[in-house]
């Protein structure tokens, strides 16, 4: 065996050393896994921990008046049983001190309650039912959620036991094995105690987990990201470095909620969190703060460049395509960063981080941007006018402009596109590029809609009445929202019914991205309106979705040709080749085609000889009020008759 040895020039002991190493290596795994699994301790909010607390030092003032009449009961004399009652009191009113010393009451909660144990155990002579009182207080003491007063109440029992148990065991024990044999049975008297105790420090870490934790994607949530943002606060007055909060929100989430279902949703928030983290150190905080909404603490950055860095990581990862339920899906992430400032608290910085992502969203999306100060202004200009809007209709602030729509043959009016205008108390008249979009995003757009087909229609049967030999068509806006109402179609009828006016001298005009957000409702909806009489257009053609499927399965009467495509129809470059496909294709479906911004003659001969029909912009007209159509249409050729 020696010889065996020698050849292989190992020996027991080099054998030994190679195992050990292993062996320290497993026994760090496990230690690793058991202090992983163990509660984080503080984790209680301020709000919580003073109920908890309170109702504590409830219990503890309660067993004052217990351990007097308990001592009286076995005996002893009044003096006497103040005396153990006193002891009590003592940690009582320390434990009644400062609820700002958080951690000073609460270590004094705990050894009062332990201590009423050991005075009980004591005036009872030791009797061992009685110890049961210490596994009810080390159990209760869980509620704090804080390993300092848990450890100070074991520290208290593991010297009652021992170190008392050795001193004086007939204060502790009632028989006599124990006396003989203090140690033995503070070992075991412990075990019982830790026993007891796991069962406390597995709620205790649930509790954690339920409160702390995102559910779907086991990141920190809200709560207990805030309370890490705390933290890293108190850290950076003491150093001078960098501390950024990164705030994502995913572009496209509610689509594919849509279209392939919760589950199909929750599994894509899975395995956006896989790639947030992977994006960041490993002492960063990744956290889930609800919806499609995330956010990534970085700390001890050398610069304000290692945030933009990872925040590009962070949009490039998130862009790549994500497997969800067999379906290839791509989104994307709007992230808005905030830097530390001096003075700036939890909510500041929030606060910040959340701006900067909103004017992402706002500005194109799918990238970041550092918060500077100016776009709070906007922010907050925006929350403010979402307010007015919701009550302008009310307050009767919008009015309507109409822009001349004219046929490109004859110089005559064709018709008339109502165009919305707010006008504002404070800011005078807005146009709809300063509010619409507002409008979408907070569903006001709905009753605002309604309000314009209301009066237009209305304005539109008294041109009728006053101008009986031009049959005007007027042309309205629609939005996607109202388009997909269950009830637009009563709606539109309700307008015509009132006002009197004839269903085809309606004409409704959409975006291509009603067409995107449900085909199948959509061809419902305008099959709908198709049955009332109303014509049907396209607007802005050619910038959006533009798929031949929808001209063909979607009863459109009119096509209208983007302004980008007319400003270069004089060009001959490749958007006026454009501009002639479209008018051509207009043509093959019996389509009207319109051109919407014409501004030269230039352009109006050009798109005339392309065979375009019809024409609107300020070459025509600007956009006119109700009291200067009038004025208008006396100066123009009447288009005789509807078609």
């Amino acid at each position: 065996m020696y010889q065996d040895a020698a050849v292989d020039g190992r020996t027991d002991t080099d054998a030994g050393l190679q195992r050990r190493p292993f062996l320290l290596v497993w026994l760090g795994r496990v230690l690793g896994t058991a202090l992983h699994w163990l509660p984080r301790g503080q984790s209680l909010n301020e709000d919580v921990w003073r109920v908890r607390h309170r109702t504590l030092s409830y219990l503890l003032r309660a067993h004052i008046a217990a351990i007097f009449v308990f001592a009286l009961v076995r005996g002893y004399g009044v003096v006497e049983a103040a005396s153990y009652a006193g002891v009590v009191a003592v940690f009582a009113a320390l434990a009644s001190t400062d609820p700002r010393r958080r951690g000073f009451v609460s270590a004094m909660n705990a050894v009062g309650l332990v201590t009423c144990s050991a005075v009980l155990v004591d005036l009872s002579g030791g009797v061992i039912e009685v110890h049961f009182h210490f596994f009810v207080m080390v159990g209760i003491l869980t509620l704090y959620q804080d390993w300092l007063p848990f450890l100070m109440a074991i520290g208290f029992v593991v010297f009652h036991h021992g170190v008392l148990g050795v001193l004086q065991p007939n204060a502790v024990y009632n028989h006599e094995d124990a006396v003989e044999r203090p140690f033995v049975w503070a070992l075991v008297h412990g075990a019982f105690v830790l026993a007891a105790s796991v069962a406390s420090i597995v709620a205790w870490r649930l509790n954690e987990e339920q409160a702390f934790k995102d559910s779907l994607t086991r990141l920190p949530n809200r709560a207990l990201f805030h309370d890490r943002i705390s933290h890293a606060l108190a850290r950076v007055d003491r150093r001078a470095q960098v501390l950024a909060l990164v705030f994502i929100d995913l572009d496209g989430f509610k689509d594919v909620n849509d279209s392939l279902g919760h589950a199909a949703g929750d599994q894509l928030l899975r395995l956006v969190a896989d790639r947030l983290r992977c994006c960041v150190r490993s002492a960063d905080t990744v956290a889930r703060l609800g919806g499609d909404e995330f956010a990534v603490l970085l700390e001890d950055l050398a610069s304000s460049e290692q945030a933009a860095r990872v925040s590009a990581r962070i949009v490039e990862s998130v862009s790549a395509p994500f497997v969800v339920h067999g379906h290839d899906v791509t989104i994307s992430a709007s992230v808005g960063i905030a830097l530390n400032a001096p003075g700036d608290d939890v909510e500041s910085l929030i606060r910040n981080a959340d701006v900067a992502m909103y004017t992402v969203k706002q500005n194109g999306r799918g990238r970041y941007e550092f918060y500077v100060q100016e776009m709070l202004a906007t922010v907050v200009r925006r929350v403010e006018l979402s307010k007015e809007l919701r009550m302008a209709v009310e307050q009767d602030e919008f009015v309507l402009h109409y822009q001349p729509i004219v046929e490109l043959a004859t110089g005559a009016v064709r018709g008339l596109e109502a165009l919305i205008r707010w006008q504002h108390p404070i800011h005078g008249l807005l146009t709809p590029v300063e509010f619409l979009g507002l409008a979408e995003e907070t569903g006001a757009i709905v009753p605002i809609g309604d309000w314009v087909l209301r009066d237009a229609t209305r304005q539109m049967q008294q041109w009728h009445d006053e101008f009986p030999d031009q049959p005007l068509l007027l042309s309205v806006n629609m939005s996607p929202a109202q388009i997909l109402q269950a009830d637009v179609t009563e709606m539109v009828a309700a307008a015509l019914a009132v006002s009197g006016l004839d269903a085809r001298h309606l004409v409704i005009e959409l975006t291509e991205e009603v067409m995107i957000k449900d085909m199948d409702l959509c061809a419902v909806r305008l099959g709908e309106l198709k049955e009332l009489g109303v014509r049907l257009a396209v607007d802005d053609f050619g910038t959006g979705y533009s798929s031949l499927s929808y001209l063909t399965h979607l009863p459109f009467d009119v096509l209208k040709m983007d302004k980008e495509f007319v400003d270069g129809v004089t060009a001959g470059s490749q958007k006026a080749r454009v501009a002639g496909a479209i008018i051509d294709l207009g043509k093959s479906f019996d389509l009207d085609t319109v051109a919407e911004g014409v501004e030269t003659p230039d352009q109006a001969d050009a798109l005339r000889a392309l065979g375009c029909r019809f024409a609107q912009g300020f070459l025509f007209a600007r956009p006119l009020t109700v009291d200067d159509v009038a004025s208008f249409l006396g100066k123009v050729p009447a288009a005789q008759s509807v078609t």
